[in-house]
């Protein structure tokens, strides 16, 4: 996964304005003006989107480090989904604009621009896969594999998981059970470890 060094916030902060969110408020919402685009600093976000009957599907949750509101990109684009605070968030907030300006004069943070967008395009063509062509079992195995932290920690709440999945919390309680009961991950207050990435991408 790619993840925005922290030697660049500080250049982000230079171009743009920090912002704090708390729990549950909304950055931008669906049809909102794509001007801007934000940098995670502290806390995680969830990018969702809303159905005519005002049912929401969790697309991703991202964590510091990430890049969101690419569609700014482009020209006179309107936001596609809704992105609010998961917990305690600080942002960069830039506008994009002067954002193009700074990557001309910085080429290996322009690189890693483009990586993170790519990984973007890519993770939510996954997500789509996950959602239509998986069992429970599958989508709680993929959403480890796929969202742990290198050393094999998931850094997301059963909750989160149950959102991003489109599971309820009681079924992904009971999966994360007989994945932990045939030895795949091991659990502790509040998170989850691997402990046989081969045995988890077997499910899949």
């Amino acid at each position: 996964m790619v993840i925005i060094d922290q030697k660049y916030y500080l250049l982000f902060e230079s171009q743009g304005i920090v912002r704090h969110y708390a729990p549950h408020e909304a950055i931008f919402m669906e049809e909102d003006e794509a001007r801007y685009t934000y940098l995670i600093e502290e806390g995680r976000v969830r990018v969702f989107m809303n159905s005519k009957d005002g049912k929401e599907t969790t697309l991703e949750i991202l964590k510091a480090g990430r890049i969101f509101g690419d569609a700014s990109f482009c020209e006179h684009s309107l936001r596609s989904v809704t992105i609010e605070a998961v917990v305690e968030t600080r942002l960069v907030v830039v506008d994009t604009r002067r954002l193009v300006g700074v990557l001309h004069e910085h080429e290996e943070l322009m690189v890693l621009m483009f990586q993170h967008l790519t990984e973007s395009n890519q993770r939510m063509t996954h997500v789509l896969k996950r959602l239509i062509h998986y069992d429970a079992t599958q989508k709680v195995a993929d959403f480890i594999l796929t969202s742990s932290e290198e050393d094999g920690t998931l850094p997301f709440t059963q909750q989160e998981m149950s959102e991003c999945l489109a599971l309820n919390r009681v079924t992904v309680s009971r999966v994360i059970t007989k994945l932990k009961q045939q030895g795949l991950i091991q659990t502790s207050y509040g998170s989850i470890q691997i402990r046989n990435k081969q045995g988890l991408k077997a499910l899949l």
